[in-house]
């Protein structure tokens, strides 16, 4: 047990919490770790999922629950620290490049169209570096996928289709003197909005700044998702009505205090009921889901 409880140790330090961004007195956040080192965190989580200790049986069913519950966010928050590498450490022309590769990338790949963007010697060092490590990465996240994705709670993105656009817009300044407290996912109006997951539906009501807004509770995790702003909501949708990942809840649109068509989604982990005080950011669950 000492084995997985010091891996467990060293992910929960290892990715920092989301709770606190864009708040106005929230530190900056520390410098992105290297492309390498995020590798070594996702291999670590493989290994707490693949190689529990045979001698403690009680203890497995239990963490491997705990892990696959929470490998969307976990990778999720890879990928975001990686982006953030990428652009801050990867000079352009090479940034664009390594970025456009497919994930399944070969290495040679990487060399040869690092090699032909004509850059600077370092700057084309540094491109063959990061392509490389990327598509190690790249591929350490699609093993952990292929162990999670059959054994984990499914989720899905909120918005369908594929013009679903959205930044990392939490703590945003917003009128009145207040925050952004979610991630906005902008796409044509009437796009149909799904359940994220399996749960219940704990509100669906009119609010003047929401507008039609719907709050579901997941089954798996606790956490109470929230979606602002519908056009419409499906005529079945009540309090207290059961959904299935992937139900089409109601269509994106601008009701409440809205300039454009966009779905306000916000997420509260674990609250079992609406909680407002811990609304966290969803964005990198989202980076995941949304992909």
């Amino acid at each position: 047990m000492r084995r997985l409880a010091v891996v467990l140790m060293v992910l929960a330090v290892a990715v920092p919490s989301v709770a606190t961004a864009g708040e106005p007195d929230a530190p900056e956040p520390p410098p992105p770790r290297s492309l390498t080192e995020l590798t070594g965190l996702v291999e670590a989580y493989i290994d707490a999922l693949t190689a529990l200790p045979p001698f403690d049986p009680l203890a497995r069913p239990a963490h491997r629950a705990r892990l696959l519950i929470e490998a969307d966010l976990f990778i999720g928050m890879i990928r975001a620290e990686a982006i953030r590498y990428v652009d801050e450490v990867v000079p352009e022309p090479v940034r664009t490049i390594i970025n456009d590769l497919p994930g399944a990338s070969a290495l040679g790949e990487v060399l040869t169209a690092v090699n032909d963007a004509g850059a600077d010697p370092m700057t084309t060092w540094i491109g063959q570096e990061s392509g490389i490590a990327l598509v190690t990465l790249r591929r350490a996240i699609h093993r952990l996928r292929v162990i999670t994705d059959e054994l984990g709670p499914e989720r899905v993105c909120p918005v369908t289709g594929d013009e679903v656009l959205f930044v990392n817009d939490w703590g945003e300044d917003r009128p009145g003197e207040r925050s952004h407290k979610g991630t906005d996912l902008h796409s044509p109006r009437g796009t149909p909005v799904q359940a994220i997951e399996a749960g219940v539906v704990v509100q669906a009501n009119w609010h003047r700044a929401g507008g039609r807004q719907i709050y579901i509770r997941a089954d798996a995790t606790g956490d109470v998702y929230y979606f602002a702003h519908l056009d419409h909501w499906a005529k079945w949708i009540w309090t207290g009505t059961r959904v299935e990942a992937g139900d089409i809840i109601g269509l994106l649109g601008s009701s409440g205090n809205a300039d454009s068509p966009h779905l306000h989604f916000g997420w509260m982990p674990g609250s079992e009921r609406v909680d407002l005080e811990n609304l966290q950011n969803p964005y990198p669950l989202l980076l995941e889901i949304c992909s």
